[in-house]
């Protein structure tokens, strides 16, 4: 046998196995499957709730007749009073209070937020609740202080009036009680 065909095979076999072997090769592409999302994108601008001209809440004067008074007196945001306050009459009515809505007439709907209870006469009188009503407002919305309600405004810019609920425990001094604010925050809701 002539040595030059031996290696002449050799050769050919081993190229053979080494073309099987790489037709075997796995597949190491590192190229991952992608998905596309589309997104419309949207924006609203509207014009801020601005409350301005506020005009005072005045309870009235309230006599005491058979005791010390107690339980509510109730000035309701259009001028009715009623009360269950015992041990005492209602002299002068007292009237509502009152702000404008200059700006963000179209927020349908909005949260109301009232500032701390005022207390006077060592907590033997206290605010406790406000209630927001009149033209500005769709519905009143009664609101306790230190607390948040829901409400809607009416639509275009008008007066939202203010009334409240004054409770009396103890036995409240006589004497005029007109340092105390409260205040309200309107945040229009999405």
């Amino acid at each position: 046998m002539d040595i030059k065909k031996l290696d002449i095979k050799k050769s050919l076999i081993a190229g053979s196995a080494l073309a099987v072997v790489s037709g075997f090769v796995p597949h190491t592409s590192t190229t991952a499957l992608a998905g596309t999302a589309t997104l419309g994108v949207t924006v609203q601008v509207v014009t801020a709730i601005t409350l301005a001209t506020p005009v005072d809440l005045d309870f009235g004067r309230i006599a005491i007749t058979t005791g010390p008074l107690s339980g509510v007196h109730v000035l309701s945001p259009t001028n009715t009073v009623a009360t269950n306050v015992t041990g005492g009459s209602v002299v002068v009515a007292g009237s509502n209070g009152s702000f404008q809505i200059t700006g963000g007439q179209g927020a349908g709907n909005v949260q109301i937020t009232a500032g701390a209870a005022v207390s006077y006469d060592g907590g033997d009188i206290v605010l406790n609740q406000i209630t927001l009503g009149g033209a500005g407002m769709s519905a009143p919305v009664a609101v306790a202080a230190g607390g948040t309600a829901s409400g809607s405004f009416s639509g275009g810019s008008a007066n939202v009036n203010v009334g409240g609920r004054l409770a009396f425990s103890g036995t409240p001094a006589n004497g005029d009680y007109n340092t105390g604010t409260i205040s309200i925050t309107i945040v229009d809701l999405p």
